[in-house]
């Protein structure tokens, strides 16, 4: 066991862990970069898979149905400071159903304006929208915590009942990828896994030989 442990590099090792969690968060999203991403008007006629990458501009968009907030917490009296609203997740018409669609605090007004269009367009005869909202983006499982407050909203507002959501199956979330950045973690994540690769096994061979000639050192020289 001392042998084996006196072997192994410390250093390969810590590398070759760092560049597993790296390629951990980043492989799958820079897999799903690289494929032919659907529009939103394909999304919008035809629904889209986990997994799928999507990109462009978005032609409708309905009501808000959850958001996220962050704020500092004094651990101390517990008292709650900077709250702000990180992203909203949006109803996003798409096939015969809907998804949801996450948007960032700095794209907020031109989504409640797109919302406030597609309004007009549906009720009120109204032309097409023309707020350009864009993501690039990849379609995920809806996070558990989101799922009944998108039911509850398709329930309230849009008179599904429990068989009709049933029927729509896991709901999905579109969620825009900084996919250049992505991509970047996860080369950066394959060379640093492969240079604590390298470096175990040039060490393992070091020490190995090492100890093999500290071993016949200490037999002795063979007698004839």
């Amino acid at each position: 066991m001392d042998y084996f442990l006196e072997r192994v590099s410390r250093a390969g090792l810590i590398l070759l862990v760092i560049g597993a969690v790296l390629l951990g968060v980043s492989l799958r999203d820079t897999v799903t970069s690289f494929q032919e991403p659907k529009t939103f008007e394909e999304v919008l006629e035809q629904g889209a898979a986990p997994g799928d990458h999507v990109a462009g501009r978005v032609p409708y968009l309905l009501d808000i149905f959850a958001d996220m907030q962050t704020w500092t917490e004094n651990t101390k009296t517990h008292a709650v400071s900077g709250k702000r609203t990180t992203f909203r997740y949006y109803v996003l018409p798409a096939g015969e159903g809907y998804m949801g669609l996450a948007v960032s605090a700095k794209n907020f007004d031109t989504a409640n304006t797109l919302v406030d269009q597609t309004y007009a367009c549906l009720l009120e005869g109204g032309g097409a929208p023309t707020a350009e909202l864009t993501a690039d983006a990849r379609v995920a499982v809806m996070k558990k915590e989101l799922v009944e407050l998108f039911r509850q909203d398709l329930r309230e507002y849009y008179g599904y009942t429990d068989q009709d959501l049933e029927a729509l199956g896991t709901p999905l979330m579109v969620e825009p990828r900084a996919f250049h950045t992505v991509r970047i973690f996860c080369g950066l994540g394959a060379a640093v896994f492969l240079v604590g690769a390298l470096v175990l096994i040039l060490h393992w061979r070091k020490v190995d030989r090492r100890i093999r000639e500290a071993v016949r050192a200490a037999q002795g020289p063979e007698l004839d």
